[in-house]
C-alpha cells in the first residue's frame, strides 16, 4: 500500500484529517504538486520523442501497440493456462 506522507511533507498533496464519508481520505495536488507534475509529464514526453525519434510511422504504430498489450498484461488477471 503507498502512502502519501512523504508527498504531503513536501508540500506536493493534501488530505484531510478525516474522511468525509467511510475511511478513504481523498487526496488532492497542491499547486506545488500540480507544478511538478507538469514538469514530470514533459519530461516523459521528450523522453518518448527521444525513444521513436529514430523509428518510422509504422514502427511507431507497432511500438505503442506492443508497450500497450504490455501493460495490458501488467494490469489484466493472466489468461488461465490451457
Amino acid at each position: 500500500m503507498c502512502s502519501c506522507r512523504p508527498l504531503e511533507r513536501q508540500g506536493l498533496v493534501v488530505r484531510p484529517a478525516q474522511a468525509p464519508v467511510g475511511r478513504a481520505l481523498p487526496t488532492e495536488l497542491t499547486a506545488r504538486g500540480c507544478r511538478q507534475l507538469k514538469v514530470a509529464s514533459a519530461a516523459v514526453r521528450r523522453v518518448e520523442q527521444d525513444m521513436l525519434a529514430n523509428l518510422d510511422v509504422s514502427e511507431q504504430d507497432q511500438m505503442r501497440r506492443l508497450l500497450t498489450a504490455c501493460i495490458a498484461s501488467l494490469t489484466e488477471p493472466p489468461a488461465s493456462a490451457t
